[in-house]
């Protein structure tokens, strides 16, 4: 395997990444049972490439194979880097850097979600690159007609006008929403299999339930609501006559009313109290399933995370480690 995977690294010299991990697709079916990662950098120096490749086997270690040609890029000049690329971008002749614009989205450490979606979307970028996701021309264009009808481009026009705003090219398009639908594939590929008996084993979290919420102003508010209705207050007389209360009736999750029955009311946030009219079942319809997908694939992630080494290079340490 070592040869064949040594000639096939000496093969792409030359060769731009697209057809780098084209031409890689070979040895992965010859070698089914091994994992390929390919890693690249491109010298800005003169905007050479050297290639990397890890090969892994179940239950083993990774080997790091690397090739590089004589007439390669010397050492010293290794990793240069010009100073215009510090700029994020430059308005009026003003240049703005990207440490000073990183250090403006620091809000970004106090916004867990925002972190969350940051590290999720590099796990799936790093699982694509050890096995890849092949999408044929009118998969890709299929994808790019339906991101175009979901946010109201019907006519070339539009399009053009969306795309110049946010200087993209068509190629560049065409790569968002490829990157986007091989992203959704990896998630049908973790979930495969993994969907029904995680659903029969968290049945009763996939109920639904219809609630009469009733949020208050304040938390105060909902406090002297709760000791009412314990001592004996109608829940929806007491909605009528709390000034600047609101009540709806929805259909929740029945995750969120807890192991709460029919007729009970609960207080899920400290200015809200939901009186709870019915509770049924859970099945597995095409809404549970995407739900069920999404919590798998959650999961998934959260494996995935405890065992990669994470390296956030902006922010103090302290932070850092927090994270």
């Amino acid at each position: 395997m070592v040869p064949d995977a040594l000639e096939t690294l000496r093969g792409l010299d030359g060769v731009d990444p697209s057809e780098a991990q084209e031409r890689l697709r070979e040895l992965r079916e010859r070698y089914p049972g091994v994992r390929f990662r390919l890693l690249w950098q491109r010298e800005e120096y003169d905007d050479s490439l050297h290639y990397d490749l890890l090969i892994k086997r179940p239950g083993e270690g990774t080997v790091s194979l690397s090739w590089c040609p004589d007439r390669a890029l010397p050492w010293p000049l290794r990793g240069v880097q010009r100073a215009g690329e510090m700029l994020l971008l430059r308005i009026d002749g003003v240049g703005v850097k990207v440490v000073d614009a990183v250090a403006w989205l620091d809000f970004l450490w106090d916004e867990a979600r925002l972190v969350d979606r940051i590290v999720a979307a590099a796990l799936v970028q790093a699982e694509m690159e050890e096995a890849p996701v092949e999408l044929s021309d009118h998969e890709i264009q299929e994808a790019v007609d339906a991101f175009r009808r979901a946010r109201g481009l019907l006519t070339a026009e539009r399009t053009r006008e969306w795309m110049d705003r946010r200087s993209l090219t068509l190629a560049g398009l065409q790569e968002l929403v490829a990157g986007e639908v091989a992203a959704a594939r990896v998630r049908e590929r973790v979930t495969a299999g993994r969907v029904e008996p995680y659903f029969e084993e968290h049945r009763e979290e996939f109920g639904t339930a219809r609630v009469a919420r009733l949020a208050f102003p304040d938390s105060e508010a909902a406090r002297r609501a709760a000791a009412e209705i314990d001592a004996g207050a109608g829940f929806f007389a007491l909605a009528e006559r709390t000034r600047g209360a609101r009540l709806v009736v929805e259909d929740v999750s029945a995750a969120e009313i807890g192991t709460a029955r029919t007729g009970d009311v609960v207080s899920p946030a400290p200015d809200v109290l939901l009186k709870v009219i019915s509770v049924a079942g859970a099945e597995l319809d095409a809404d549970t399933r995407r739900r069920v997908e999404r919590r798998v694939f959650d999961l998934w992630i959260d494996e995935r995370r405890r065992a990669a080494k994470i390296e956030w290079f902006w922010g103090t340490t302290a932070r850092t480690g927090a994270l």
